[in-house]
């Protein structure tokens, strides 16, 4: 089975991968392009070559490059998506802790501390195991007479459903809105598509 994370196979062409890439982070871009490169010297290329972010500040995320970077680093992007929709998108090797460590530097624009690299790879799951399932050891007819009761249909509510139906525990979200959300549904944020900075 393919690793959820890993995309889906696609077939674009060079003309509409292009396209695409005029409307991305280039920060994020190169360091995906990292991760979906087949050889190390592209993603050698990549992290210690001349294109990369010149700062981090909230919400600025093309990190400062200068426009002539960017539009180099989109045309090196297109150069690796290519090659792997050519390959018939495989699915790209984990990347190792010392890569991602380096990978985090880079995009940070500065030292990130060893401590955080074992929680991104966590929270990434670019292994396609989720490091967070519950080995459960009591048996499914025994789960299954023990409905649980959810209040509140806000990010914990909705992830704790998930992880209920995962183990095959009935369950019922309460919830006081119209609609799933929490603080997403009943705040109004001017201007806000995504919590970038978080």
């Amino acid at each position: 089975m393919r690793n959820p994370h890993a995309g889906e196979p696609f077939d674009d062409s060079d003309e509409q991968i292009a396209a695409a890439l005029q409307d991305v982070s280039v920060p994020v871009l190169l360091m995906s392009c990292v991760h979906m490169a087949d050889d190390d010297a592209t993603r050698r290329a990549i992290l210690d070559g001349p294109l990369r972010p010149a700062g981090l500040f909230l919400n600025e995320v093309q990190g400062y490059m200068s426009e002539g970077d960017k539009a180099a680093a989109r045309a090196l992007a297109l150069d690796v998506i290519r090659d792997y929709r050519d390959r018939g998108c495989p699915e790209p090797r984990p990347v190792e802790p010392a890569m991602l460590k380096q990978m985090m530097d880079w995009l940070a624009v500065a030292e990130v501390p060893d401590e955080y690299v074992p929680m991104m790879l966590e929270e990434m799951g670019l292994d396609g195991r989720d490091a967070r399932e519950d080995q459960l050891l009591s048996p499914r007819q025994d789960r299954e007479n023990f409905p649980v009761i959810v209040i509140g249909a806000g990010q914990s509510g909705l992830l704790a459903a998930i992880r209920l139906k995962q183990a095959d525990i009935p369950f019922t979200v309460v919830e006081k809105n119209p609609g799933v959300g929490g603080t997403w549904w009943e705040n109004s944020y001017p201007g806000a598509r995504v919590d970038v900075g978080n």
